[in-house]
């Protein structure tokens, strides 16, 4: 059995291969890690035969290091840390400075590209925004703005009056114009994010002369897909998969 694990700013995600089938587990609080709870909540407990384990981390280097103990003293062995590289499986990064690219946006983008046959445009939704391009096989660059929880927390510490807003825990039905301040912010938000990708995919596709297959991750796309102009295809677990094809290529 092969483990992955992703450490992400608010969340671990964790995927598994036994017998060369692929079974992503799930997503939990990065909370947990502290008292190895990450372990039963995705069911990896008492598990034996477990041969290698990977995992990449963009969370702080105490964070990080909480977790690799948490694993040798459940699984007695050391994981295997992947990273941001110049280029991997066939496909080269953009940026300047390789290692400067976030590890969670590059597992992300080998994840949707290797195996394209089109130009990809990923779009991830989380703490950050991310977005992504990639042309036969060449990571072009891409943009990082804030997330809707960042955005919607900024307005909340840096606005007179706002500082008791809550973040909702379930994402409200919302009419066009709101018509209380906690709806303003939830519908604005959505609509700056969803304008934002639509014009970067717009200008993108011109400037090209090319049509991009989109793809869309992390845990907050859901809630603004509906306000994109393309279609996206959804995948929860594209960083994890991006991992597993790294992994395959040693």
């Amino acid at each position: 059995m092969k483990i992955f694990f992703e450490l992400g700013n608010s969340r671990l995600k964790a995927a598994c291969v036994v017998n060369n089938s692929y079974e992503f587990l799930g997503a939990v609080d990065k909370s947990l890690i502290e008292d190895g709870q990450f372990l039963e909540v995705l069911q990896l407990n008492n598990l034996e035969q477990v041969t290698n384990i990977y995992f990449c981390s963009v969370a702080s280097a105490d964070k990080t290091a909480l977790l690799i103990e948490q694993i040798k003293q459940s699984f007695k062995c050391y994981p295997t840390e992947l990273t941001s590289q110049p280029s991997c499986c066939g496909i080269k990064s953009g940026y300047d400075q390789f290692n400067l690219l976030g590890v969670d946006r590059w597992m992300s983008i080998l994840g949707a590209s290797i195996d394209a046959s089109n130009p990809v445009m990923i779009v991830s939704v989380g703490t950050a925004m991310t977005i992504d391009a990639v042309i036969d096989t060449k990571h072009l660059g891409g943009f990082i703005v804030p997330g809707l929880s960042l955005m919607r927390r900024s307005l909340s510490l840096n606005t007179a009056g706002l500082d008791c807003y809550d973040e909702p825990t379930e994402q409200k039905e919302l009419k066009l114009m709101a018509t209380n301040t906690e709806n303003a912010i939830l519908g604005g938000t959505l609509y700056m994010a969803g304008s934002y990708i639509n014009a970067v995919i717009r200008d993108l596709e011109n400037e090209t002369g090319r049509k991009f297959d989109c793809i869309g991750t992390g845990g907050d796309f859901l809630s603004i897909e509906p306000l994109l102009d393309k279609s996206f295809s959804y995948v929860e677990d594209l960083t994890l998969i991006g991992m597993l094809k790294v992994a395959e290529s040693f």
